[in-house]
């Protein structure tokens, strides 16, 4: 077999028209979209922006590899479609926004389930995971805009998670080695902030059965609630807790748990979710407009010292995104 003797210069060519030419493939390096959502009216910021992102979920995805893409809200369908087209995956974040609400989140949200559904029934496989109001909203599009939500009471609580029977034959928790495992079911390391959720009960009256519930908790109240689940037949997975918060969100008073199994037990999760996102073969048409794409071209600020859970956000404004067609 005969070797090319290539020099360095040649060599940078030779990759940069690759990447010029179709961008970068998956592979090792998977891009997931993170979907933003409408400013609610107790933040604190300034009335010039729209939309957000809390920083730590884009932490959270990088420190298992991944690179993010902010997908806006309030777009239309063709640019939803390019978002599902040229990404790896896409998680729903946590959030205060209503289902009811004209905020672009749930629309945005269903717009995309559907398109990953479409995907997936063709053999693509495109993952979703749901945190907190990401995990709410899935079976709320799922059933075509049916909210049966339960108020609940889990405000700033960690706990260990209360495994359901067949929670080691699922897709997420079956490749969980046993520490994990050990630390879920035992240690105060899921962190709740929530006042909404799902019941076992309300998912058998609305017929979720393509939902499989692999845990659950109880609030301050001692009501029962769904912790987390995965689909039966899409890669599509929900938690109602907070694991990018356990690495990432230290604002004092929150009650965030950080010790080394909580960190561990972040890890395990953002590391399963991206490890999804590399099982199809998506990329950008090319090295411009996938660098274009990436949530580096914005900026996160500090907002620990406003009204916000959030440490650090990344907040756009109307006019900056909705002309800014980077796709």
């Amino acid at each position: 077999m005969r070797c090319l003797n290539m020099t360095n210069l040649q060599l940078e060519v030779l990759l940069l028209l690759t990447f010029s030419c179709c961008g970068l493939l998956a592979g090792d390096t998977p891009i997931i979209g993170v979907l933003s959502q409408g400013i609610y009216y107790n933040q604190k910021l300034d009335p010039k922006y729209h939309s957000y992102i809390a920083a730590s979920y884009v932490k959270y995805l990088e420190s298992a590899g991944a690179r993010v893409v902010p997908v806006f809200i309030e777009k239309p369908l063709s640019y939803y479609e390019k978002v599902i087209k040229y990404t790896n995956g896409i998680l729903l974040p946590g959030g205060a926004v209503t289902f009811s609400s004209t905020d672009g989140y749930t629309s945005a949200g269903q717009i995309i389930y559907d398109l990953a559904i479409e995907l997936n029934n063709k053999g693509d496989y495109y993952p979703i995971w749901g945190t907190c109001l990401g995990m709410e909203l899935l079976p709320y599009v799922a059933s075509k805009g049916k909210d049966f939500l339960s108020k609940c009471s889990a405000k700033k609580i960690a706990q260990p998670l209360h495994f359901t029977a067949n929670f080691k034959s699922s897709k997420i928790f079956s490749r969980a080695p046993d520490e994990i495992v050990t630390i879920l079911k035992l240690k105060n390391v899921t962190y709740n902030n929530h006042e909404r959720c799902y019941t076992e009960e309300s998912f058998k009256l609305n017929k979720m059965d393509d939902f499989i519930v692999l845990s659950t908790n109880e609030d301050s109240n001692g009501f029962k609630f769904i912790s987390s689940f995965e689909s039966k037949k899409y890669p599509f997975y929900g938690v109602q807790f907070h694991p990018e918060k356990n690495n990432f969100e230290f604002k004092i008073g929150n009650n965030v748990p950080h010790s080394s199994e909580a960190i561990k037990m972040s890890q395990y999760f953002a590391n399963f979710f991206v490890e999804e996102s590399k099982r199809n073969n998506h990329s950008y048409p090319d090295w411009e407009s996938e660098m274009g794409a990436l949530i580096y071209n914005f900026s996160p600020q500090f907002t620990g010292l406003n009204h916000s859970d959030f440490l650090q956000m990344y907040l756009f404004e109307r006019d900056e995104y909705g002309s800014n067609e980077i796709f």
